[in-house]
């Protein structure tokens, strides 16, 4: 048995993540989502996959909690003397 994780194709994270194929791929050019180029020629075009296990990272560094709602400032009364 192999302990090597299930991997990905560009188009099957594209679905996942809700955006375009250009968008994974760009996200793997700049290093955001790890990728291993699985094409049998080296420098040729590459084949991308990512592992489950690097995905769930990459979703784990981009979620965030919510702030709490910030208070509605008041409006300060002003010591105006209306003159009419």
């Amino acid at each position: 048995m192999s302990n090597l994780a299930p991997l990905r194709t560009v188009k099957q994270v594209a679905e996942i993540l809700q955006i375009r194929q250009h968008g994974v791929l760009t996200l793997i050019r700049t290093g955001d989502l790890p990728a291993v180029d699985i094409s049998l020629t080296p420098g040729g075009k590459p084949r991308w996959r990512i592992t489950d296990d690097d995905l769930q990272k990459f979703l784990r560094r981009r979620t965030r909690k919510l702030d709490p709602p910030r208070k509605r400032r008041r409006r300060r009364e002003t010591a105006v003397t209306q003159y009419f």
